[in-house]
């Protein structure tokens, strides 16, 4: 009988264990994590031509790095920039011809980008956490009109939602 009533209560035990654990909760690589600003470079002369900016540079405006998700200095037609998810607002020095004098200082030809938006957060998982999306209110170009020579000529915004996909938000041509 002492017997069966181990065995009963090991039952149980074991029973309560197992179904106490949750299964790990693992984030999959396409749950639609925070979302990026997708920035396209265009011809000024014919605007649907997309036309590489030459050795490109951008910094966030306050930071003392540049922005991770290209090659610095690389010429690029296309590049995705990381907003704050936790503010309404980013800028970013975009830097034309990028080059550092002997000093170590910039010389290229430097635009300010200013981003305003609306924060939007979800839940996906435990695993995932929160997404952010955004939603643009306003993208301007040197900020107060202050670069006597810009190179970004024109900029227009083509998706105001800034979500996890493909699709270019902000068009700049130069």
């Amino acid at each position: 009988m002492k017997k069966l009533i181990y065995l009963l209560t090991l039952m149980i035990f074991t029973g309560v264990v197992i179904t106490a654990c949750e299964k790990d909760d693992i984030c999959p690589p396409d749950s639609g994590t925070t979302a990026y600003l997708k920035v396209g470079f265009f011809d000024i002369q014919d605007r649907e031509v997309p036309k590489a900016v030459p050795r490109l540079r951008i910094v966030g405006v306050g930071k003392d790095i540049t922005v991770g998700t290209f090659a610095d200095r690389s010429s690029q037609t296309e590049v995705a920039l990381p907003l704050k998810n936790y503010d309404t607002a980013s800028e970013f020095f975009l830097v034309q011809d990028s080059a550092s004098d002997s000093t170590g200082a910039e010389i290229g030809n430097i635009d300010r980008l200013a981003v305003n938006y609306q924060t939007n957060e979800r839940f996906i998982s435990r695993g995932c956490g929160y997404a952010v999306t955004y939603t643009l209110n306003q993208v301007t170009q040197n900020p107060g009109g202050s670069d006597p020579s810009p190179w970004i000529l024109a900029l227009e915004v083509t998706e105001s939602g800034v979500e996890p996909q493909d699709t270019l938000h902000v068009k700049i041509y130069h």
